[in-house]
């Protein structure tokens, strides 16, 4: 899923009209420097600011929030991984909450979960501290779940096999057969066009390959 896709509004208070008031503009500013804090919270788990990271977040505030600035954003973000992040993030959560939907949050915890995974995979620790940051967001335990499980099932290979992360390389094999069989084209289910299970065929092929890259298996 692309971005457009993913992150289409972030919050009602994004400006409509070509002419901003200032209060607009100042939401907008809050806006951007909460997200790029909350980022650098993930990132400072693994201390793994990878150039697929950074790229993957100067797509997402280039589409939400426009060209201008970029480099400055991300230097913001080098500033934060430098300095350290506490105690912005409960700031930055405490005005996210107040400014923004919940359907936004919903989106900032999807975009976390995208920052974490941009480098490999989300690991344990990473998803504890997006869980951390769900609960000061105010998003519970079952939505944060549920949005997990959702992020996971589009983005973790070993989700889209249909097992958890740490299963053997042969329980990977036989997950991978048992997918290939069931969602094989010539054999789609009633009601699956053509072009959706060629794309469903695709990404489990692709998420067998990312598990024998990251295993390094041949």
């Amino acid at each position: 899923m692309n971005l457009s896709q993913l992150f289409k509004i972030i919050t009602e208070e994004k400006p409509r009209a070509k002419k901003q008031s200032a209060q607009q503009r100042n939401h907008q500013l809050e806006i951007e420097n909460a997200i790029l804090v909350l980022a650098s919270e993930v990132i400072r788990c693994n201390r793994n600011y990878t150039d697929h990271t950074q790229q993957f977040i100067q797509e997402f505030i280039s589409t939400q929030f426009g060209e201008r600035s970029v480099m400055q954003r991300l230097k913001a973000i080098d500033d934060h991984l430098f300095s350290g992040t506490e105690p912005f993030t409960k700031i930055a959560c405490k005005e996210l909450v107040l400014i923004t939907t919940f359907e936004s949050r919903i989106t900032v915890i999807r975009f976390l979960l995208g920052v974490a995974a941009a480098d490999d995979f989300v690991n344990a620790k990473e998803l504890r501290c997006v869980q951390r940051i769900a609960g000061y967001l105010k998003i519970n335990e079952v939505d944060f779940k549920k949005v997990n499980q959702d992020f996971l099932n589009h983005n973790n290979p070993f989700g889209i096999l249909g097992i958890e992360m740490g299963a053997s390389f042969s329980e990977v094999k036989t997950a991978y057969r048992k997918m290939i069989l069931k969602h094989h084209p010539d054999k789609r289910a009633e009601g699956v066009t053509e072009r959706e299970a060629e794309k469903k065929f695709r990404e489990i092929q692709q998420a067998f390959e990312k598990i024998k890259e990251i295993m390094g298996e041949d």
